[in-house]
Formats: C-alpha cells, structure tokens, sequence
C-alpha cells in the first residue's frame, strides 16, 4: 500500500490537504472523488511503511500509550483517532493517524491497515490487534500489548545501556592495538633496517603481523559480504535464514540468551491472548509467527497438532527443547486452577528477569576479558621492543639496557 497526497477541495469549499492511502493511484483517486471530493493538485506519493520527512518514521509505541487509555474509556476507534490527531504536534505522527482515520472511514478493519504499514509495527502487533477485534477485546489486547511493548523497550533499553561501556572498552582497545602495529612496530622496524640488520624473531612477527592487519582491514569486510550473499544466493533466503538462526542459538555464551529472548515473547504473547480468551489452536498459532528466528520457530510448528489431538498446553509444551524445564510443571498447574494466563505472565516475567541478569553478567565479563587482551598485546610488544632495543645496544658496542 502507498499513501498519496493531493490538494482537493469539495465544491464551495477551500482546497485542503489530503492523503489518501491506495494500492495505486487510480484507487487512491476513486476514493477521493468517493468523498465528493475534487483533485486540485498532485503531491506525490509514498510507501506507507517507509519514513518520512527527512527519515524520520512515525512513533508506533507512543501512538499505543495514547490509543491504551482512551480505547479503556470505551470510547470508539475513530474518536480515539481523532484526539490522538488533535494533540500531535509531530506531522509525520499526525500524517500516521490521520491515515488510519482515512481507513477506518473506508471500511477497513484496523488490524488490516497495521499489516499495510509492513515493518513500521511489531510482527506480532497486526496478529493481537485481530485477535482483539474477533473477540469484542480490543482495549483488553490494546493495553496488554502497550505493556508488552514497554517491557519490551525496557529490555531493550537496558541491553543498549548496560553495552555502551563495553563497546567503548573494545574501540580503544581496537584503536590502541592498530596504533602499536601500524605506528610504533614500523618505526623500530626500520631502525634495523637503516642500520641493515635482521629483525629479532619477536619483532619480526610482530612486523608481520602490522602488515597483514595494514591490508586485512578492507580484506575481510570484502570477504565476508561477498560470502554472506554468495551462501544466500546458493541456498536460499528461507534456508540461509535457517542456517544463520541455528547458528546463533549454538553459540556458546549468547546462544541460550537469544534463545530465552524469543522465548520472553513467546510466553508473553500467549499470556496476552490466553488471558483474553483467544481459542487456543489460534493463540499458539499467533505466538508461533511472533519468534523471528526461524530453528526457534520450526520446534513450535506442531504444537497446534498436539492440541488438536487433545493434550493440554502443559503436555504439548513439556518435550520443547527452547522452552525451560520448569515451564510446563507450572503450566500444568495454571491449568488445573483456571488461571493459565496468569500463569503465563508470571513464567514470562520470570524468564525476563533471568534473561536481564544474565545479560549483565556476560557484559560484566566481556570488561575485565577486553582489559586483559589489551594488557597482553601490549605487553607482547613492549617485550618485543625491548628485545630490539637490547640487539641495538650489542650491535652498537654499548652494555644491556
């Protein structure tokens, strides 16, 4: 979908500003003159889902923390919209509204213009929002969802923050280590070579070394999109995404991270629906599409079938090898009391918090492991120099330093 502009004015009246969102132009000019409308002028068109004004996208988890509250106070969609319109003061957010205004005027379900805006919002925000509008739900699933996306963005939040010291920490440790091989082994280099001597072993080494990183630098990144997209194109878009996931989820320090991440919103998403009673084959089938990584999402493909064959979630669940231990014995639990989406909150936030301290942990670690690489490439080259410095003195008559 695309969004076209036009200056238009209804017969008797002033021109004004419209945007009309449309598979083309000739739809998008039908629904103007719908309207009883007259097209002026032609502004131009865009991608719904692209952003705009420079770059700048509309802002879909503020538009979420308004919709929230005002859907709660059982005020319909369209006047929800049209106060959110009123109080913006960003165009590009006030554009955003007012084009979903435009689409409920033309019929349209709003879970179906969130999917047309593609990656503007969450893969799984389309998916709730119909799950709401099916079940009479929708400010339910409306403020589970801006709950959810804040503890998401907390999340995030915290992963960004809690990996600006690390990341400082490799860049000078990058930036020290290309200085020692590219400036200062060099320049002792050809002091021997001046005075035509050979290299000592050490410093030799650590010539070598300067010079594969003086061309290896562009070398690599070369390689590596070259292979990246050679393998893509061999395999396939859908097996190489396959590939890539399964190798991250391998990955012996960040792989279970990753793993428990998916599983946060895995866990999370069947809370939000399980709690609005969302029919069960479907809420699993909701979840399933909400893991981004494609080896997590083919251990979910049969849980629908289980269900259908009669197990409960708990059982259906119990042999996932993404899913932790402990999940299912309280899952099980939550069945027999009557309270499974409670449940499934209380196991996604428990995930969370482990998830979150084992984040930190690992980016705890990564500190003193950067000081001690650090420490020992520069100790290797002070010993290499000294090294030198000693075959300089001999050379030259003069005792040991």
């Amino acid at each position: 979908m695309a969004l076209y502009r036009y200056i238009a004015a209804k017969p008797g009246n002033a021109p004004e500003k419209i945007v009309i969102e449309g598979a083309n132009e000739s739809e998008a000019l039908a629904k103007l003159r719908s309207r009883g409308m007259i097209p002026v002028r032609f502004d131009g068109m865009e991608d719904a889902a692209k952003p705009r004004l420079g770059g700048k996208r509309a802002d879909v988890y503020e538009f979420t923390r308004q919709l929230t509250p005002l859907l709660g106070a059982n005020i319909p969609l369209e006047q929800c919209l049209a106060i959110i319109s009123e109080g913006c003061s960003d165009a590009v957010q006030k554009d955003f509204v007012n084009s979903l205004r435009q689409g409920l005027h033309e019929g349209k379900k709003f879970s179906e213009m969130v999917r047309s805006y593609g990656k503007l919002f969450p893969d799984y925000y389309a998916n709730l929002i119909e799950s709401g509008e099916e079940t009479g739900c929708l400010p339910e699933v409306a403020g589970e969802l801006h709950k959810f996306m804040a503890e998401s963005k907390e999340m995030r939040n915290f992963i960004v923050s809690s990996s600006i010291y690390p990341i400082v920490i490799f860049g000078v440790v990058l930036v020290v280590t290309v200085i020692l091989f590219v400036v200062f082994v060099p320049h002792f280099a050809k002091i021997f070579a001046d005075m035509g001597r050979e290299l000592p072993p050490s410093m030799g080494f650590l010539v070598t070394v300067g010079g594969v990183l003086s061309w290896l630098w562009w070398l690599l990144p070369v390689l590596g999109c070259g292979g990246y997209f050679g393998l893509k194109h061999y395999f396939g878009a859908e097996k190489w995404r396959y590939i890539i996931g399964k190798m991250m989820i391998k990955l012996p320090l960040t792989g279970k991270i990753l793993v428990d991440l998916e599983m946060c919103k895995y866990l999370r998403t069947l809370s939000i629906l399980v709690g609005n009673h969302v029919e069960i084959i479907k809420t699993v089938r909701i979840a399933g599409r909400i893991i981004s990584n494609p080896a997590i999402a083919a251990g979910f493909e049969g849980i629908d079938r289980k269900l259908k064959a009669g197990e409960k979630l708990s059982a259906a669940l119990k042999d996932n090898e993404f899913i932790p231990k402990s999940t299912s014995s309280m899952l099980r639990v939550g069945e027999e009391s009557g309270q499974v989406g409670e449940m499934l909150s209380n196991i996604a936030g428990n995930l969370e918090v482990d998830t979150r301290t084992r984040i930190k942990r690992l980016l705890s670690l990564f500190e003193p492991a950067a000081i001690i690489f650090l420490a020992v490439i520069v100790l290797g080259v002070v010993v290499a120099i000294f090294v030198s410095m000693m075959e300089i003195n001999a050379i030259q008559g003069g005792s040991a330093i």
